[in-house]
């Protein structure tokens, strides 16, 4: 019996359940077993691809061809069930049985691959990690010769050999006709922290991943974490969100391949940059002046140095922005070293004026609102250690923002800005105010409003979450909730397990 969609299922077949009360009642059989084969099988697909978990899509598929003869037989013969291939560390043979039994049973189907390798005990030395290059290989080998149906590829690995091994065996390939989003992470921040260099360096040569890129026709979302190719034969282009983060710098593309992989992509939606960009020569200037992406609506960015971080921003032109998230990935990296991003948000708030009067960085800004701050409707700023005073300005040009998340703030930028956004002061179109990571001092300073602060009656009713790492006491969550209530608006808390 072939396989069937939702949106395939004949009319014929809806017709039919017209007639299933009168099959119950007439031949003693539940409603359940008088459904038609296709109808059956269509609903066995929505139920198994109605998750964003891949362990859960191979759980409901498998439980669901074990419930009786019938449904087995119907699961079996449904490709689409079977398309979520999942292999994880440790890799015993019955993992490498189910695969293949799942790639026979998915026919032809598109694939999703996710393959998960990092071990929760290593003890990070890179030689000792118990999955090597002859147990990826041995994966390789195995999904290869389906490279033609990979749709989504997903591999994370704790060490660079199993990496380094996939980017060798996919070079050969020569056509990935349905493959749309890879992701790739070697995940470990570290290499990301300023002057760490890529290790092991024997292996740091890039490799021409996918026929020199030639192999992609529907590639539209790429994910590199840690991991570096060929960039001038990566075949990146026509994508719609493109994320690079933690790597080395050393090995992050010049300054020209990365203009060239932007300027291939100019219907980018989403952009996301933790740690380093493009390798800056204060002595080569960019291709172009301003890399201009008239669709990008999220931009993330995380950055380890304020000097190089300006440099970057210098180059973009995002006149959609909607959604902006800051972090300082360095105070994660060297906590007793956190940069000061007070220059960054002078430059920003400068920027959007198109008055930028930073002379640190190395190339023009663009003269037209880079960062139209104006219009962003959602802001994250994650660890951020500045003035007061900067922070205050950069948040006075987000009048339309609704959202607003905050982290590691110091009490110093909490009792600069907390007052004004809470009664519309800052931000006066917000509708939700964020606290990740909360700890005691930010409760206490959250609790600590000045008296007579409320909530402007022209602006929106605003609702604020706090996630805290700890509370005191239920005596210190009443006291921040009957001062947020107080002020106007409503108030949440939550533990980091509940959130």
């Amino acid at each position: 019996m072939p396989s069937v969609m939702l949106d395939s299922v004949s009319v014929n077949s809806f017709v039919n359940v017209r007639k299933l009360n009168a099959a119950r009642y007439l031949h003693g059989t539940s409603t359940i077993a008088a459904i038609p084969d296709e109808l059956l099988s269509a609903i066995f697909h929505i139920a198994t691809h109605d998750f964003h978990d891949c362990y859960d899509a191979m759980f409901h598929a498998t439980t669901i061809s074990h419930v009786c003869q019938r449904w087995r037989n119907v699961s079996l013969s449904t490709s689409s069930l079977w398309t979520v291939i999942v292999l994880t560390f440790p890799t015993h043979r019955t993992q490498f049985f189910r695969t293949i039994d799942w790639l026979a049973r998915s026919r032809s189907r598109p694939l999703h691959l996710y393959m998960d390798f990092r071990d929760p005990a290593w003890n990070w030395d890179e030689a000792s990690h118990c999955f090597s290059w002859k147990n990826m290989e041995n994966v390789m080998r195995l999904i290869l010769p389906y490279a033609h149906r990979w749709q989504k590829v997903e591999l994370l690995t704790d060490t660079w050999a199993p990496i380094f091994t996939f980017l060798s065996y996919t070079s050969r390939i020569k056509s990935v006709p349905m493959l749309q989003d890879v992701l790739l992470s070697r995940c470990n921040a570290f290499f990301a922290a300023k002057g760490e260099l890529f290790r092991p360096s024997a292996m740091k040569h890039p490799v021409s991943w996918f026929g020199g890129g030639s192999a992609f026709h529907s590639l539209r979302r790429v994910s590199l974490a840690g991991v570096h190719v060929n960039w001038a034969n990566s075949g990146l282009s026509g994508l719609l969100e493109l994320e690079l983060k933690y790597h080395a710098s050393e090995v992050m593309p010049t300054l020209h391949e990365f203009c060239d992989i932007i300027s291939a992509c100019p219907k980018l939606e989403r952009l996301n940059i933790l740690g380093w960009g493009p390798q800056i020569d204060v002595n080569v200037a960019p291709k172009q002046r301003t890399l201009y992406l008239p669709h990008l609506r999220n931009f993330a960015f995380g950055f380890i140095d304020v000097d190089y971080a300006i440099d970057f921003l210098s180059l973009f032109y995002f006149p959609s922005l909607q959604t902006l998230s800051l972090e300082d990935i360095s105070s994660s990296l060297d906590p007793l070293h956190p940069c000061d991003s007070s220059r960054l948000l002078e430059y920003l708030t400068a920027a959007h004026h198109g008055s930028c009067t930073t002379s640190s960085h190395l190339f023009p800004c663009a003269t037209c609102s880079p960062y139209p701050l104006s219009l962003i409707s959602s802001l994250e700023l994650h660890g951020l250690t500045s003035c007061g005073a900067s922070l205050r300005c950069f948040l006075q040009e987000t009048t339309t923002l609704d959202h607003l998340v905050l982290s590691g703030l110091d009490k110093t930028n909490l009792q600069a800005i907390v007052p004004d956004l809470i009664a519309a002061a800052l931000c006066p179109s917000l509708l939700d105010l964020k606290f990740n990571d909360a700890d005691p001092t930010i409760i206490a300073s959250l609790a600590s409003l000045p008296i007579g602060v409320v909530r402007s009656l022209n602006s929106p009713s605003m609702r604020v979450v706090v996630v805290a790492n700890v509370v005191d006491s239920d005596d210190a969550k009443r006291e921040l909730m009957h001062v947020l209530w107080a002020a106007g608006v409503e108030v949440i808390i939550l533990g980091n397990a509940t959130s």
